[in-house]
């Protein structure tokens, strides 16, 4: 299977260089989309020995120049740091990374975050650790979140704020970050729903196509249609249908869609979409369809010439 966030991550790390006017400095050319483990650490380890931390805090800038990205449109669809903390972490899961972010939220505006690894007798490395949080803290900017500030744990000063690095001394221990924001209220959506129950069904239905890799849960939905929860289930069942029936189909309908006019990587379709992992999109679209999302593509994606 493609690695498309390795790949994804590639070309980002080369934007990010390129940015500082280091392009020649890049990770080593693969003919795979996966680099392996070893050379991604010599390659860091050597980019740090050359230039210092703070070039590779800041290759997640990139992200600001690179808006046709595919895996950045889905990322960017987020609400708010922890949704995109939980499409991060759900990212993590789909292509089975060995390194995963672990996140707390204390109190509003405010996230913990910790880079960890499966494997404890091969934890991040520090240049890896501030790779991914140059990343996070740019993808929190570039869903125009108000007053992001990040440092790490312990530090005195913010090591990012006001959309700017700072050049500190550097501690030893860089797996562990807070990241601080302005966080808005949410006010309750007062937006009246169709007059007629198909008509209301509808409107759940496109509120979940526009963004179906959401971690979407009935009290979300519920919410989005100015619902209580118990209502919305309700009146779903009177209509024969159930909220788990209604985000499948959307999954599966926004995947049909990219899979017959994209040539996005059929992995990467199933991650946009929603579904856990590649395996569980091959069975759930099969299940459905008779076909592989692979399949599926060949028969019905436009053929040039």
């Amino acid at each position: 299977m493609s690695d498309f966030a390795s790949e994804a991550m590639l070309r980002l790390v080369r934007a990010g260089l390129q940015r500082q006017g280091l392009a020649a400095d890049g990770p080593p050319a693969v003919r795979s989309a996966h680099v392996p483990l070893a050379d991604k650490r010599t390659w860091l380890d050597r980019l740090w020995q050359a230039h210092g931390p703070d070039v590779i805090v800041r290759l997640g800038e990139a992200v600001h120049g690179m808006d046709d990205e595919p895996l950045l449109l889905a990322l960017s669809l987020a609400r708010d740091p922890p949704d995109l903390l939980q499409r991060w972490q759900r990212l993590e899961r789909f292509v089975h990374s060995r390194h995963r972010v672990r996140v707390s939220q204390p109190e509003p505006g405010l996230l913990r975050l910790r880079h960890v690894s499966l494997d404890p007798l091969r934890p991040p490395t520090p240049a890896e650790d501030l790779l991914v949080f140059g990343f996070l803290v740019a993808l929190c900017e570039y869903l125009r979140t108000p007053g992001v500030q990040a440092r790490p744990i312990g530090q005195p000063v913010w090591s990012r704020s006001q959309r700017a690095w700072r050049s500190p001394v550097w501690p030893d221990d860089v797996s562990s970050w807070e990241l601080r924001w302005q966080a808005r209220p949410e006010s309750p959506l007062t937006e009246p729903g169709p007059a007629t129950p198909e008509g209301w069904v509808a409107h759940l239905q496109a509120r979940l196509a526009a963004d179906p890799g959401r971690g979407w849960t009935v009290d979300a939905l519920a919410r989005e249609a100015a619902s209580s929860p118990r209502t919305l289930q309700r009146r779903l069942a009177d209509q024969g249908l159930s909220f788990t029936q209604l985000l499948a189909k959307a999954r599966l309908a926004g995947a049909a869609r990219l899979l017959a006019a994209d040539s996005m990587p059929t992995a990467q379709v199933g991650y946009v979409c929603g579904f856990a992992d590649q395996a569980h999109f091959t069975r759930q679209f099969k299940r459905h369809t008779a076909m592989t999302p692979g399949l599926y593509r060949s028969e019905f994606a436009p053929r040039l010439g």
